[in-house]
């Protein structure tokens, strides 16, 4: 098996697509100040977010509504569509280009005919304002407000027993990580299994740290559970052994880096690059 197999799972592979918004169009720009008053700690509520499900709620319910023939709920629920909808538009400066009040007043007029055919068609023009809005933005909004920065974690390593950033540490494990299959690689099994000592402590003190965010039982093992045992088990096995195995150490290194590495990158790096490069920019 080729090196560059094995050390696969270890690769970031990186994928934001939203529709109907095209991938070669889009940027991801970090939202307007003005919207930080709607999310915690500026607000003890997640007001944006609130007005967006009211919306929405508001929406569906005149469609609802209109299938059950329940022609008085629909127009309750028009008026409080409209009603939302402006009071939106209001609440950030910056986008109040996104919002169409006619378009809204034409759907609101529409749906009080209690004609399902013609509320349908007036939704389209007032659908493409929330589209838009939503394509330029709600990565951006769901990276600002709703992601943990993992710049402001702190992490004591259990090797040197000295606190460190989140970042820092992370280099840390890959470079003991780098210290017991480079020394494999050579043949070296007893450096790398004193390596592989200061691998293990220091990947396994993730539980600790991811339980930080990751609280029940059910999640907070995602990536440090039952597989790393497994594979750290395996490797320890094999650098013990008087004739080690290559293709069982390098199977229990993927089995780490798939279930573990790989896994927890996909789901956070590409937000964590993301608060990186506006905070970087911040700072200009």
């Amino acid at each position: 098996m080729k090196m560059s197999k094995i050390l696969l799972p270890f690769l970031v592979f990186i994928l934001i697509a939203v529709n109907p918004v095209q991938a070669k169009d889009m940027i991801v720009k970090e939202p307007p100040k003005s919207l930080s008053k709607y999310y915690p700690p500026e607000s003890k509520e997640p007001k944006w977010i609130q007005q967006m499900h009211k919306m929405s709620a508001a929406f569906g319910g005149v469609f609802v509504n209109l299938k059950e023939k329940d022609f008085e709920n629909v127009d309750k629920h028009a008026d409080k569509l409209v009603e939302e909808y402006k009071k939106t538009s209001e609440m950030v400066p910056e986008w109040e280009e996104y919002f169409d009040i006619k378009a809204a007043e034409e759907f609101v007029a529409a749906a009080k005919t209690h004609d399902i055919a013609k509320a349908g068609k007036a939704s389209g023009k007032l659908g493409k304002t929330c589209g838009k809005c939503h394509g330029d933005n709600e990565i951006s909004v769901w990276t600002k407000f709703h992601w943990p920065s993992f710049h402001k974690i702190k992490v004591t390593d259990p090797v040197d027993e000295k606190e460190i950033e989140f970042d820092k540490y992370m280099k840390k494990i890959s470079s003991s990580f780098k210290g017991v299959t480079v020394n494999f690689g050579e043949g070296q099994y007893g450096r790398a299994a004193k390596a592989l000592k200061g691998f293990k402590s220091r990947y396994m003190e993730l539980k600790s740290t991811c339980s930080k965010c990751h609280t029940t039982d059910d999640v907070k093992l995602f990536y440090v559970g039952k597989d790393a045992e497994t594979a750290f088990s395996g490797l320890i096995k094999e650098l013990n052994a008087e004739k080690p195995n290559p293709g069982n150490f390098w199977k229990n290194v993927g089995l780490l880096g798939k279930t573990g590495c790989k896994n927890c990158h996909l789901v956070h790096r590409p937000y964590s690059f993301i608060k990186e490069a506006w905070e970087a920019e911040d700072k200009k």
